[in-house]
């Protein structure tokens, strides 16, 4: 089955009109739902692509096709309320990311990882009983902290 950080990741991807809301509903059902990496015949699928949605969905024991987001929407209420697994096929381009957002990313989870290293050096030192170490490391803390509060005040 396919798990909640799969459909998250879709959310950073070009998605086509009305494709949002059908991931809304597909999380509320995330157990009934399976990726496939090719088009898979006489089962029931939903296709995302870069231009839209097409579903091949059981109703009233024969296989319909629907290709409009509120239609599709219509269809997988009614098809989540049986027992089956829907497969789901994405053809999605990721979203570009310019090279600056990429920079500022990477800055910021170099931050959070120093940050987190100072933290698990208190707990250490607190730990020891450490009372040099523990005000060495919480007054870096502090220092860290203080410098990323002026760069977002200023900008930087």
């Amino acid at each position: 089955m396919i798990n909640q950080a799969k459909l998250t990741e879709l959310h950073i991807k070009i998605l086509p009109h009305g494709a949002d809301r059908v991931l809304e509903l597909l999380e509320k059902h995330v157990d009934r739902v399976e990726f496939v990496s090719f088009v898979i015949e006489k089962v029931p699928l939903l296709i995302i692509g870069r231009h839209g949605m097409i579903a091949r969905l059981p109703q009233n024991n024969v296989t319909q096709k629907f290709s409009q987001p509120a239609e599709i929407i219509n269809a997988l209420r009614g098809f989540f309320t049986q027992q089956e697994t829907l497969y789901l096929f994405i053809n999605l381009p990721n979203l570009p990311v310019p090279q600056h957002v990429s920079d500022l990313i990477e800055e910021i989870a170099d931050k959070l990882q120093k940050a987190e290293n100072i933290r698990r050096q208190i707990d250490d030192a607190l730990d020891h009983r450490d009372q040099a170490a523990f005000l060495r490391w919480t007054q870096q803390l502090r220092t860290l902290e203080a410098k990323d509060s002026s760069s977002l005040i200023c900008g930087s």
